[in-house]
């Protein structure tokens, strides 16, 4: 059952901005993956392959003494997954205070922030699978703007799932937008930070 909801539910991701939470808020939900589980499942994989491919840039003969080695192991092992679950709610919580005149309650933003951090999850996928080819025939120009593209499709696919979602014209969309993104990036950078120093501390 669950293989059968996968194409489904994954290529909303990348191609139907908000798709898959306007189909869970009108009651179509048996045809796809839950939102926490697809959340998880996305989320594992994208860890395991950021793991996996720290390792083979170490084994590849890159300078990276041992302490530091461990530490950023550990940093995207252990930390890093449990950051987004605590950035997940904030982002909803944002959400909720720049459409508190939508008067939705906090479920329907939460379904929100659910699904766009999936399209977060699956485009850092794609990324980490295609930059993984370029570098081993060393197109590194070709990564690094790959990677550009894949940040602006995702800034894009937020605005657009924004617009879709909530309804609200493109001027308000895009002001909304901005502040989203400054208010989130503030978030995540202080809380990388703060995490950071924890690690190195312990």
């Amino acid at each position: 059952t669950f293989d059968s909801k996968i194409i489904r539910s994954v290529l909303p991701l990348i191609l139907k901005p908000a798709f898959l939470t306007t189909e869970y808020l009108k009651g179509r939900r048996v045809q796809y993956i839950a939102p926490l589980r697809l959340f998880i499942f996305l989320s594992l994989i994208f860890f395991l392959l950021v793991s996996w491919s720290n390792s083979g840039n170490v084994h590849a003969g890159e300078q990276v003494n041992g302490f530091n080695n461990a530490f950023w192991d550990r940093f995207f092992d252990s930390w890093l997954p449990k950051l987004f679950f605590v950035l997940l709610p904030l982002f909803a919580l944002l959400i909720s205070m720049l459409y508190r005149s939508h008067k939705r309650g906090m479920m329907p933003h939460f379904l929100f922030a659910l699904h766009f951090h999936s399209s977060l999850f699956f485009m850092g996928i794609i990324y980490i699978s295609v930059s993984y080819v370029f570098g081993k025939r060393q197109w590194l120009i070709f990564n690094q703007v790959f990677l550009g593209l894949c940040g602006l499709y995702l800034a894009y696919y937020l605005w657009k799932s924004l617009r879709r979602m909530y309804g609200e014209s493109k001027l308000k969309t895009s002001w909304k937008f901005i502040i989203l993104f400054v208010l989130y990036s503030i978030l995540l950078i202080a809380s990388t930070c703060v995490l950071l120093l924890f690690s190195y501390n312990y």
